[in-house]
């Protein structure tokens, strides 16, 4: 009798051992679940996406141009396009097309920081730059002067 109560108070105390152990072992793996979710979770990526300056690279045709919140755009029969082509080593082209459908290219230099973009191109006023998707817009308050630029593919 005393064999079996022993028998059984050893494999009470195995399994009650076992369950503290499989409790232990789920809060272990839950703990570092937790911690891993919230450090992937929490970081600066999201406060700074992808900056402007890397962004604006390439070549940008106009879409829509208004001046004094009227949209103006000029449409010729060719269906060449006005672009920006920013270059990475802070050169711009800006390429026009007249109504015989010539090219003309205006080189100059850009900068773009803080979100403020100026080039030594003819019209070299500061401008708001918003890049959203294949989108620019820029901005000028002083002139009332809103672009709109898509990105050539």
């Amino acid at each position: 009798m005393k064999i079996i109560i022993f028998q059984i108070k050893k494999i009470v105390y195995f399994w009650r051992n076992k369950l503290k152990y499989l409790k232990m072992k789920k809060l272990l793996v839950l703990f570092v679940a937790l911690s891993a979710f919230t450090f992937t979770s929490c970081s600066d990526d999201d406060k700074n996406p992808q900056s402007n300056e890397n962004s604006i690279l390439g070549k940008w045709y106009l879409y829509s141009f208004k001046d004094e919140g009227e949209l103006e755009i000029e449409k010729y029969e060719c269906e060449n396009k006005d672009y920006y082509d920013f270059k990475s080593n802070g050169k711009v082209d800006f390429v026009t097309f007249d109504q015989d459908c010539k090219k003309d290219i205006e080189e100059g230099t850009y900068s773009l920081k803080d979100n403020i973009l100026k080039t030594s191109l003819e019209n070299n006023r500061p401008y708001t730059c918003t890049i959203k998707n294949d989108e620019m817009i820029l901005v000028n308050k002083e002139k009332e002067e809103t672009l709109v630029f898509k990105r050539l593919k």
